[in-house]
């Protein structure tokens, strides 16, 4: 009798470990999650659904974080993909001591980052977050906008000054 578990129980293949060492179990219920974890990729409170290390040693990610790309051929920067890598691998160019600051909300952060080679950095949240606005062109917002004359002004105004930003 076999003790492994079947993908169906919620333990990952060894290749789909996302770079950790040991397998990872899929949780999909809050009973699974018995401690206040953070995610290894974004230092965000862990929630359902997540993975955890089956080894027990404290690697969890949120499922989003988990299966976010390597690299993104973002919508607002056409002239670089942006390359999901660690802190430690960014703090080993000029001009990072610790940490990046992000270009999308202006936060600092210490763990994984969305960095393209002339220096654009997004936290993973906020690339992704940013990647489906463009990538659905606001049509969800349209009719809000419309509706209130200050808010379609705010909504151009930030989206301009963050596009331009981007695409300088």
């Amino acid at each position: 009798m076999s003790t492994e578990k079947t993908k169906e129980e919620g333990e990952m293949e060894e290749s789909l470990n996302y770079g950790h060492q040991h397998p990872l179990l899929l949780m999909l219920n809050e009973d699974q999650l018995m401690i206040a974890a953070n995610c290894s990729r974004c230092a965000g409170k862990v929630s359902i659904p997540c993975f955890s290390c089956a080894e027990g040693c404290g690697f969890y990610l949120h499922k989003v974080c988990a299966e976010a790309p390597l690299e993104l051929n973002h919508p607002f920067h056409h002239d670089h993909p942006l390359l999901l890598m660690h802190r430690s691998l960014l703090i080993k160019n000029p001009g990072y001591l610790s940490g990046y600051l992000c270009d999308f909300c202006n936060k600092g952060g210490n763990e994984f980052v969305y960095h393209c080679s002339c220096n654009l950095d997004f936290h993973i949240e906020c690339a992704l977050f940013t990647f489906n606005i463009a990538e659905n062109n606001l049509k969800e917002l349209e009719h809000v906008a419309l509706q209130d004359e200050e808010l379609e002004d705010y909504t151009e105004g930030s989206l301009a000054r963050y596009a331009e930003k981007t695409m300088n």
